[in-house]
């Protein structure tokens, strides 16, 4: 009996032994800093790159998508959101250096270990900085950049379409983007889209400047566009004009008439005809005597709703982390893609104030780049509409064949060949 307490307490003396060998082992990890990481101020790129970069703006706006003046201002921003406290351990990545590194991993895509290697940084490191970076740039640029449109808002909006893209009492063009994704871990087929690949999706509002008005971010690549929107606060927002009123500009008569007829936004065939909803009509009503009509509304329609697609190549254009597939969960790239939207209307309002979309430019047809409801609106995220709907689009399908009409519509539209 002696022999087997001796040997029970010889195991649970080596057990002890061994978890002090590890907690040893963990601290001097804890401590020790791989060569070739620790040369990061010699030798890592922020330091002999990115400052460097600061004398020619242009490369710098390259190689980041700011300018020094650009960046320095965003980290005005965000330097006490990702600032962090010097500790015995070891000096921290200053404030600079982390915006730097996010801004070049959203610029230049791939793989966040090619970006961390590159600026000297462990891994595990620089992916948790650019979680960080992200989530500080999207809540200190939102409320400048992507805050909830007033009233005075929609009324800009309604006339930059007007002037931009002519076509009336538009506030907006609505269309999903699908941002690849890495298939998640046990989720089946809830991420597949019909496309062929996993996603998750980005529901847009954009202006007729190629800004975004509204984001939504998140929702399953499964899921339609017309699901997505008519489950989300964009929706609920028009169900609240329904009942108060108080969301969007009140009806107004189309230029030359005195045909009033309610704000809307434009989108494609996936989502439903409401009295603040327009879609093209559909292929299987383009016949008849009324053909040509409904062909030069659905071009007059989508040459507003371009606006948002246009938007969505800018954004895949500057920020190349759409060109491949995000290696992270739904919710990190939600995060990923939150923070370049706030980014592009940053970009978008520099370029605007520029006056880059000039009335020459808007005036020429341009190729096909390859919100409460009222009474009578059928049930959310369906294609039935009533015929006060149908009414407010038949009226504007007269007014662009007539007095709104454009001299190109009828050879953009395939009628004239």
């Amino acid at each position: 009996m002696d022999g087997d307490n001796d040997a029970i307490e010889a195991r649970l003396q080596r057990i002890r032994i061994l978890r002090l060998i590890k907690l040893r082992q963990r601290r001097r990890r804890r401590m020790w800093v791989r060569p070739v990481l620790a040369a990061r101020d010699e030798l890592g790129e922020f330091s002999h790159l990115v400052s460097q970069l600061r004398s020619d703006p242009a490369a710098h706006q390259q190689y980041l998508r700011l300018t020094p003046a650009e960046f320095d201002d965003l980290l005005g921003l965000v330097r006490d959101d990702i600032a962090k406290e010097v500790t015995n351990m070891r000096r921290p990545i200053p404030p600079d250096e982390r915006l730097a590194l996010t801004l070049r991993y959203l610029a230049a895509g791939g793989a966040m270990k090619t970006i961390a290697e590159s600026y000297r940084i462990a891994p595990r490191t620089a992916t948790g900085i650019i979680y960080e970076v992200c989530e500080a740039i999207y809540q200190r640029l939102a409320p400048l950049c992507l805050r909830s449109p007033t009233l005075n808002d929609w009324h800009a909006s309604a006339d930059d379409f007007l002037e931009l893209w002519q076509l009336p009492n538009c506030i907006g063009a609505l269309d999903g983007k699908h941002v690849a994704l890495q298939k998640p871990a046990g989720t089946g087929s809830i991420y597949f889209n019909y496309k062929g690949f996993c996603s998750v999706v980005l529901m847009a509002v954009a202006d007729a400047r190629y800004r975004f008005t509204y984001i939504s971010v998140g929702s399953q690549g499964s899921k339609s566009d017309g699901g997505i929107f008519a489950n989300s606060d964009l929706a609920a927002l028009l169900r609240r004009h329904q009942e108060v009123g108080d969301v969007l500009p009140p009806p107004k008569a189309l230029p030359n008439t005195d045909e009033e007829l309610p704000h809307f936004l434009v989108g494609d065939e996936a989502f439903p005809l409401q009295r603040h909803l327009m879609r093209p009509y559909a292929r299987a009503s383009l016949v008849g005597s009324e053909a040509d009509q409904r062909r030069i509304f659905n071009y007059r329609l989508s040459r507003a709703r371009r606006c948002v697609e246009n938007a969505f190549g800018i954004l895949a254009q500057q920020w190349r982390i759409y060109r491949g597939s995000l290696g992270c969960t739904p919710e990190k790239a939600a995060l990923l893609v939150k923070a370049t939207c706030a980014l592009h209307n940053l970009l978008r309002q520099r370029d605007v104030d520029a006056d880059s979309v000039s009335r020459s430019y808007a005036a020429v047809p341009a190729e096909r780049d390859a919100a409460p409801t009222l009474r009578g609106i059928g049930r959310m995220g369906a294609n039935n509409h009533s015929r006060e709907t149908a009414r407010v689009r038949q009226a504007l399908t007269a007014y662009v064949n007539g007095v709104g009409s454009v001299p190109w519509q009828r050879a953009a539209a395939g009628l004239d060949q």
